[in-house]
């Protein structure tokens, strides 16, 4: 297939579509258009910084930036220990099974286990480690997001097995660890030194890019998050949903405000990361 047809099937389907979704959320936003339109104004981007939308982004930053972190670390830790278990094809196999699960079924199952009726609260009742489900520690719909952070661990640990594995095997590390070996490096200099540099160069964009979805996510949100502060895409959501119809423009601004700043983040940390690779 010629190279500028699939450059032009890639304007057409993915960003054309989305900068006209972009340029219609802005009109709406500055009141160019819409059901209560009556001329353009800037007062619901003004609105944006009396309300929910600041404390919303630093919200949904902090549960993606956990939730990618510790799923990160737990991959490296699994890789160092136990890289050659998953060298086999059966053990490596079941590495897939867990991202065949709808993210909406995991965040049920964290539901039923951790919330304050559920399964785990029950069996420490029965085993008289707790003497009400009310004693419960609060997991789920709590203030710290701990709900979602268990159900974005579980969807992305294992994809972040699956690359740091492919990209230990394509780097050769177990060859350059031999090598540093036998010219007297110890191990905790070869995984801090050669190991990890290469391995998180590899998995950069992707924990970026994992970050960025995570904000966005809103199934799982909506099912295990607090009713305040809100994860990003459940406030946007509700507010276009709601019954008031001036929430509706202050909903567009939030999603102009969310892409631009999702676009503009993504553009700079990939830059500054090419520019690293090409030193």
């Amino acid at each position: 297939m010629p190279k500028k047809l699939i450059i032009a099937l890639f304007i057409s389907l993915i960003l054309l579509p989305l900068g006209l979704a972009l340029g219609y959320s802005f009109l709406y936003s500055i009141g160019a258009v819409g059901l209560l339109s009556d001329g353009l104004t800037l007062d619901h981007w003004v609105e944006l910084f009396r309300g929910e939308f600041l404390s919303s982004i630093l919200y949904s930053l902090w549960i993606a930036m956990v939730s990618a972190s510790i799923a990160l670390f737990l991959a490296l830790i699994f890789l160092f220990t136990l890289r050659n278990h998953f060298e086999k094809p059966g053990t490596y196999r079941l590495l897939f099974l867990p991202l065949t699960i709808p993210p909406i079924v995991v965040g049920f199952i964290i539901f039923q286990m951790y919330s304050g009726s559920g399964i785990l609260s029950r069996l420490f009742y029965h085993l008289g480690i707790v003497s009400g489900t009310q004693e419960f520690p609060v997991m789920v719909q709590d203030p710290y997001g701990i709900g979602i952070i268990l159900a974005h661990i579980f969807i992305v640990f294992p994809f972040f097995l699956l690359v740091l594995l492919n990209v230990y095997k394509n780097e050769n590390l177990a060859e350059i660890e031999r090598v540093a070996r036998s010219l007297g490096a110890y191990r905790n200099t070869i995984i801090w030194k050669l190991h990890l540099p290469i391995l998180m160069r590899g998995i950069f964009p992707l924990f970026i890019l994992y970050i960025i979805f995570f904000m966005g996510a809103y199934d799982i949100p909506l099912l295990l998050g607090q009713s305040s502060p809100q994860m990003i895409s459940v406030l946007i959501l509700e507010k276009l949903q709601r019954f008031n119809l001036g929430d509706i423009p202050v909903a567009y601004s939030m999603a102009v405000w969310y892409a631009l700043i999702c676009i503009a983040t993504i553009s700079y940390l990939l830059m500054k990361y090419r520019k690293k690779e090409a030193l």
